[in-house]
C-alpha cells in the first residue's frame, strides 16, 4: 500500500480561550507535539480557536489577525518544529472587515489553504463578520484532497456536495456548536460523510464562552457514516487513520455522485 493510501488525522477538542492569542498559540504548540507523537500528519482545532469566537465586537476587532501576520509566522514555525500540518480557525482582519476564517499550514510551514465562512449563523455571526463569497479550493496534502467548511456551513448539504464534486476526500470543519443543537454533531456529520462518501472531521469546543455552552461531541467520521473517533464533553485529543480504499468501496457500492441528475436540480440554485 502506497503512503498516500492512508492519512493520519488528529483533532483536538478544548475549552475556548477568548481574546487570548498567546495562550492559544501555546496550546497549539503543545497539542501539535502530542499529535505528531501519535504519527498525525495534520491537526484540526475548533472554529476561531486562535482568537476566541463569542466576543463583543470591540474585543473581536482588537484580537482579529491578518491572514499573513507575525502570529501566522509563529504557527508556521510550530508546524515546522513538530513536522505536522495544522488547520485552525481564527477571526481574520482584512482592512475594515472581519471574517470567520480557517487557515491550513503544511508541515513545511507553507499556508496551503484558506477559507472564509460563507453561511453566517444568526445574530452572533452577523454582528461580527462579513460572509465569505466563495468556497475554498480543494487542496492536496500527502496525496489526499482536502476541503474546508466552518460550523453552520455543514447544515447546508450543497456546501459539502460542492467540495465532493471538486474531488474532496476529507472535509475539515472547525466548529463552535452550542446547546441545544447536538443533532448537528451526532447526525449531520454522519450524513454529510456518507452522502458524499468521504471522511468528515468536526472539531468543536467544550466548556463555555460568554453565554454559550458548547456541547463537545467532536468526531471523525468515515465514508460509511461510522464514527472513527468521538469525543464527549471534555477536552481530548482524537486520532484516526483514514483509508482511501474505504472511499473507493463506498463510491462503488453506493455511487451517489455518479448517479446524480443535475439536469433536474435547477431549482436548487
Amino acid at each position: 500500500m502506497s503512503d498516500c493510501e492512508e492519512f493520519n488525522l488528529a483533532l483536538h477538542q478544548h475549552e475556548p480561550t477568548p481574546a487570548d492569542v498567546e495562550t492559544s498559540i501555546a496550546r497549539l504548540d503543545r497539542i501539535a507535539a502530542q499529535a505528531a507523537g501519535l504519527g498525525a500528519q495534520l491537526l484540526l482545532v475548533p472554529e476561531a480557536s486562535l482568537t476566541g469566537y463569542n466576543l463583543p465586537l470591540a474585543s473581536a476587532q482588537s484580537v482579529a489577525i491578518e491572514r499573513d501576520s507575525a502570529h501566522t509566522e509563529r504557527l508556521c514555525h510550530v508546524c515546522q518544529q513538530h513536522n505536522i500540518a495544522l488547520a485552525y480557525g481564527y477571526i481574520e482582519r482584512d482592512q475594515h472587515h472581519l471574517y470567520n476564517a480557517v487557515n491550513v499550514i503544511d508541515a513545511a510551514g507553507n499556508s496551503i489553504a484558506h477559507y472564509r465562512k460563507t453561511h453566517l449563523w444568526g445574530g452572533l455571526d452577523r454582528s461580527l463578520f462579513e460572509a465569505g463569497e466563495r468556497f475554498g479550493p480543494v487542496v492536496e496534502l500527502h496525496g489526499w484532497k482536502l476541503g474546508l467548511l466552518i460550523c453552520y456551513d455543514i447544515e447546508f448539504p450543497e456546501s459539502a456536495r460542492h467540495l465532493a464534486l471538486q474531488g474532496a476526500e476529507l472535509i475539515l470543519a472547525p466548529t463552535a456548536l452550542m446547546a441545544p443543537w447536538t443533532y448537528v454533531a451526532d447526525l449531520l456529520t454522519r450524513v454529510r460523510a456518507v452522502e458524499n462518501q468521504l471522511y468528515f472531521a468536526y472539531a468543536n469546543y467544550c466548556g463555555s464562552e460568554g453565554d454559550l455552552a458548547y456541547v463537545g461531541r467532536s468526531c471523525i467520521v468515515g465514508p460509511d457514516a461510522e464514527f472513527l473517533a468521538r469525543a464527549d464533553t471534555r477536552p481530548v485529543l482524537l486520532q484516526a487513520t483514514l483509508h482511501k480504499q474505504v472511499i473507493k468501496r463506498m463510491r462503488t457500492d453506493m455511487p451517489y455522485l455518479r448517479d446524480r441528475r443535475p439536469e433536474l436540480y435547477g431549482a436548487l440554485a
